[in-house]
């Protein structure tokens, strides 16, 4: 809940590959405002909010959407009517897998769609959990287009709020693609900086804040004691397990011990890398021979080396090294996936959420251009 990070992205396909090559055009960031950000985060992790409430905070969200996606596009050099498509992840504010998973996004595709001129593809995660899927991770069929090396076993891990990996296997393997959320990636270490600083900083920038602390195995073992971590099969997870809850117990232990602040946020990036760490050997059907890094952790020097310590001899790097860049991986990503939503063609990978099988992602809300969006999608 940092910023609003928009991709403009051109893919090209093939008769035989829906998706051939993926090209970043440009990147754009957008603060949110700083009310804005606390409404947010009052929705995700503060209590009930009203329904008129939550309709009026999601038509905020989905007019700062259109602005920024607007600016890419200019950013871009594009004119509007070259775009064929937005596709909106939304901002999540609720994510609980369980019997049946419920999953909310926000950020009205209508008006993204009324403000921008182009068709909006939105709402991803619940085509795949109305089909007893998890809804999450949803980007690993990407992580394959973008990333996969022939002969070689690759780990994608995403590092934003939450962190999830993908596994790449090389060969004839059964399951080309696995993975799933590890668990916490920088909500624990930035709500904890945000505490700590009494509001003053939102995160470890660099990890400067924890380099030079030793981790406090304790506080470490209070995070990897969290039910998530003894949930069998698939798994996904968001604040309600590694929130403000999870902050306040563990800034709460460290109090009454009369730790530093630095072995608190270093004992939380410890919390991240070995989770992760944990994820890549559980899922990889053996040795991983490259770890590729994105999403605002791979900005974390701190972090980055103790997941590298936590694989030892095994090169961990940021996407940039293959092109991509580690900040908008996960907004090329929903790209991708709304170019499939409007040829037809399924983006999830079930076996990794837990759906039934194959499924189109996505809801379209249409814009001036969607027929002609429709034609050049049919080609």
């Amino acid at each position: 809940m940092d910023a609003v990070d928009a991709a403009v992205v051109e893919i090209r396909s093939s008769a035989r590959r829906p998706v051939a090559t993926v090209r970043e055009l440009a990147t754009l960031a957008r603060a949110y405002p700083a009310r804005l950000r606390e409404r947010l985060m009052g929705a995700a992790e503060a209590g009930p909010m009203t329904a008129g409430q939550l309709a009026s905070l999601s038509v905020e969200l989905g007019e700062l959407f259109a602005r920024t996606a607007t600016a890419a596009i200019r950013k871009a050099k594009l004119d509007v009517v070259e775009i064929d498509a937005i596709a909106s992840h939304g901002q999540t504010i609720a994510h609980l897998p369980a019997r049946r998973t419920t999953t909310v996004q926000i950020g009205e595709p209508s008006i993204i769609a009324e403000r921008a001129g182009v068709t909006v593809v939105s709402d991803f995660r619940v085509a795949d959990t109305a089909a007893g899927g998890q809804g999450a991770p949803l980007v690993p069929w990407v992580h394959d287009v973008m990333f996969a090396r022939r002969g070689r076993r690759v780990a994608v891990v995403n590092i934003g709020g939450m962190a999830n990996v993908t596994i790449l296997e090389p060969g004839r393997s059964a399951h080309p693609i696995k993975g799933g959320d590890s668990g916490p990636g920088n909500a624990l270490i930035d709500g904890a900086v945000e505490c700590l600083s009494g509001g003053r900083r939102r995160m470890d920038r660099g990890g400067r804040m924890a380099a030079g602390h030793n981790p406090d195995p304790r506080l470490v073992a209070t995070v990897l004691d969290s039910p998530f971590f003894r949930t069998r099969g698939r798994r996904s997870t968001g604040r309600e397990d590694f929130g403000r809850g999870m902050v306040e117990r563990v800034l709460g232990q460290a109090k009454r011990r009369r730790l530093a602040d630095g072995v608190v946020v270093a004992s939380l990036a410890m919390a991240s890398a070995r989770s992760i760490a944990r994820t890549c050997l559980r899922f990889s059907e053996g040795p991983v021979d490259e770890v590729l890094v994105c999403g605002g952790g791979a900005l974390n020097q701190t972090l980055m080396a103790m997941l590298a310590a936590e694989l030892s001899g095994v090169s961990v790097a940021r996407t940039d090294i293959r092109g991509f860049d580690p900040f908008f991986v996960e907004a090329g990503a929903f790209a991708v996936l709304g170019h499939l939503a409007l040829r037809g063609v399924a983006g999830n990978v079930g076996s990794i959420t837990g759906a039934a099988g194959p499924r189109v992602l996505g809801k379209i809300s249409p814009g001036a251009n969607y027929r002609s969006t429709r034609l050049r999608s049919s080609r």
